[in-house]
């Protein structure tokens, strides 16, 4: 570079030195070797390097290649996200200083005017920070204070729920949108890059636990339950490190980075000291083997998601944003329900999205999808094409878990198509049980009591948490726990709980001919039990039973006599209904009739329903010389569910006295009242479970229907004639 230098008259020369005379004497005669020249030149350098960095300091903010945190937020979540950049070779987002929230390599200040301007930028983000601190603050207390009461956690160990409502912070006036966020697994903690690196790091398993974690699953029954859950928690607290190294979130975007080796093999000596005293590569080394290890595991326990998502962590990456929707699964046969159970929530003022799931081209028609899809806010996915099933075949009551998990919204209400309501489902949200938990379900009736504490005991890992150890199986009460038609969970919150289930009713669900280990299905009847086991076995015991009663609904036997009074059965104890005669002595008929009526009775056919009459004989002649109240039996396919208010909420079982037979042969269902297996004398519960899901339920309480009610009822008989899913004069 050339210096003008001013010339002995005073004008300067440009591009080159001005010779001195010769014989003249000149302050510039040697140009080097004079101090002042050189006291002249460095100050001329300091003063163009001065200009230079003050313009790198002015121009290095949130629109350039290095970001400046200017709300608590981005103090608060730094390093962990990678935001747009205007520079092209601009660091990502996420690699910073969480103290002074930039660049760990910026250039040193180099004189006091620079330091001053730097301090008096750092001023005014403290101080516009501490506004948002502030603004945060108060947005945090209003949200705990309108928080529901909160419900018994009944968990002897962490659980691996949590809730990320107040995961991102609405922005303020500083800021343009809300900042990219972090997520530790469903529990909306925040963490800095270099904080989740480090955990990574910190959680490498040593050679003798890995080889241990990636074995093949063998054995069957509940050995093998409990060694999968064993192998579920160990992967949940590994997936929870990855996933907060990689997931970014905010309010409106989720996704996966992958640039991690990129950062390791560029960042700064003095950043990667304060994430591990190892060197560079080793650092990269033990990543990238963490990354094998996991992969590993996640094919062994859940390999089946494959087809759709490339990983877990992409899987769950898309649940977060995903919003609330009801999902439905089946084939052509149950397409009527699906019509009928969509129309009836829409009436009832539901306008949730929907998606029906249904495996492959031959299980639900395109008639009937094109059908579906007419309704707004109805979409038909197929669901063979998300998961792959070798070695065992997707199918029947194993759907459900798998159409609850692939399903696009974040929080579902699974229903069964038989499924209908008296109130919007949408309410179910509402349940505190759920906002508490993010997971709701439903029990089923109290049948056949005998206590499976031993088999619980064998088949979840210690430490036992105090919801599975007040549940029917341990006390003996019900042989049945869970009714699984409707399912309400929010996936984000309960990722592994729910790739548990799907496990359950995937490669684990049938007994193996080859070894004659037990599957899942030889433990308890169908998917019911698998939700609330499959959520023990992988730890979390963020759930929650809806505490409503159980009950039918239906028409009381001709044999009862009640009257209703103001929607409730008047008890009457000191009367008791009459039995079946076991004599002759009003008997006016023929002897030939007699012998007739005889053979039928005799028929297999009629069997059943003498050995059921006889036995209600004998049950009221007991009650009546035990002085209790009288019962009310109703026979019902119908299985109810009631609200804590004791109000029917919903009811599975269809609308006809046999949904299995042809709809044109079977008549619509008649519901004057609806039972209560709860007793007013804490008996418990009496159930008979016929053919055909008809069942009888005989109870010391019956109540009527309000109005409302009828007319609910109603208008879904008539939304199922509207679709055709009865026939004309039904």
């Amino acid at each position: 570079m050339y210096i003008n230098i001013p010339s002995r008259s005073g004008t300067p020369t440009k591009g080159h030195r001005t010779p001195a005379t010769p014989g003249s004497p000149s302050k510039y005669t040697d140009y080097f070797s004079q101090p002042r020249r050189r006291i002249h030149i460095i100050r001329i350098l300091s003063i163009s390097l001065a200009i230079v960095l003050c313009y790198i300091v002015a121009t290095r903010g949130p629109e350039t290649s290095t970001w400046v945190p200017t709300t608590v937020q981005d103090k608060l979540n730094f390093g962990d996200h990678a935001a747009t950049h205007a520079g092209e070779n601009a660091p990502p987002r996420g690699y910073g200083d969480t103290d002074s929230g930039r660049w760990s390599d910026s250039v040193e200040e180099h004189n006091d005017g620079n330091t001053h301007k730097d301090e008096e930028m750092e001023h005014t983000v403290d101080r516009l920070e501490g506004d948002e601190e502030a603004e945060y603050e108060k947005v945090k207390n209003s949200q705990t204070d309108n928080k529901e009461p909160h419900l018994e956690e009944g968990a002897d160990y962490v659980p691996e729920g949590g809730s990320d409502e107040e995961s991102a912070v609405e922005p303020s006036h500083h800021t343009q949108s809300t900042p990219f966020v972090a997520h530790n697994i469903g529990s909306g903690e925040k963490y800095s890059f270099r904080e989740a690196l480090r955990d990574v790091l910190h959680m490498i398993p040593d050679e003798i636990y890995t080889r241990d974690l990636l074995r093949p699953l063998e054995g069957g029954g509940q050995d093998r339950l409990k060694e999968l859950g064993i192998r579920v928690r160990a992967f949940h607290k590994f997936f929870t490190v990855w996933e907060a190294l990689h997931v970014v979130a905010d309010a409106k975007l989720t996704y996966v980075r992958d640039d991690v080796i990129n950062y390791l093999e560029n960042a700064p000596e003095k950043e990667l000291a304060e994430v591990s005293n190892l060197e560079r590569g080793d650092i990269v080394r033990a990543y990238e083997r963490y990354r094998a290890f996991l992969a590993q595991l996640s094919h062994i326990l859940f390999p089946y998601t494959s087809p759709y998502f490339a990983d877990h962590l992409t899987l769950h990456a898309h649940f977060r944003n995903g919003g609330r929707g009801i999902v439905l699964s089946g084939n052509d046969k149950q397409a009527p329900f699906f019509l009928t159970s969509i129309m009836s929530f829409r009436k009832l003022g539901c306008n949730l999205p929907v998606e029906i799931m249904y495996l492959g081209e031959n299980d639900l028609n395109d008639d009937w999808r094109m059908k579906l899809e007419s309704i707004p806010g109805v979409v038909t996915r197929d669901l063979s094409q998300m998961v792959s099933d070798d070695g065992w075949e997707l199918k029947g009551w194993a759907s459900k878990a798998f159409a609850l998990l692939m399903s696009s919204f974040r929080e579902v209400i699974y229903l069964d198509a038989d499924a209908l309501f008296f109130v919007n489902p949408e309410d179910l949200f509402q349940d505190p049980g759920y906002v508490e938990t993010g997971a709701l379900f439903f029990r089923d009736r109290v049948y056949a009591p005998s206590s499976r504490k031993q088999w619980l005991k064998d088949m979840l890992p210690k430490p036992i948490s105090k919801k599975a150890q007040t549940s029917r199986y341990w006390t003996g009460e019900s042989r049945e726990q869970q009714e699984s038609g409707c399912l309400v969970v929010d996936k984000w919150r309960h990722f592994v709980a729910m790739l548990t289930v799907t496990r359950m009713n995937g490669p684990d669900r049938d007994d193996n001919s080859k070894t004659g280990a037990k599957g899942v299905y030889s433990l308890f009847y169908g998917d019911k039990e698998t939700f609330w086991l499959g959520w023990e076995l992988a730890g979390d015991t963020d759930y929650w039973f809806n505490e409503g009663a159980v009950g039918n609904m239906g028409v009381v036997s001709e044999h009862q006599y009640y009257k209703l009074i103001e929607g409730h059965a008047e008890f009457l104890p000191d009367y008791h209904p009459p039995i079946s005669q076991s004599s002759h002595e009003h008997d006016t008929k023929p002897k030939s009739e007699h012998k007739e009526e005889s053979k039928k009775e005799d028929s297999e056919e009629h069997k059943e329903e003498k050995e059921h009459k006889q036995e209600m004989a004998d049950d009221h002649e007991k009650r009546s010389s035990s002085d209790v109240h009288s019962l009310y039996t109703v026979s019902s396919p119908q299985l109810l569910h009631l609200d804590l208010n004791n109000r029917p909420l919903w009811f599975n079982g269809w609308i006809l006295d046999d949904k299995y037979e042809e709809a044109k042969h079977v008549n619509v269902s008649t519901w004057d009242v609806f039972l209560s297996e709860v007793k007013e004398t804490n008996e418990a519960p009496e159930w008979k479970i016929g053919s055909h899901n008809m069942a009888v339920l005989k109870s010391t309480h019956a109540f009527e229907f309000t109005e409302g009610e009828k007319e609910v009822l109603a208008m879904i008989v008539e939304v199922a004639r509207e679709n055709g899913a009865l026939k004309p004069g039904q």
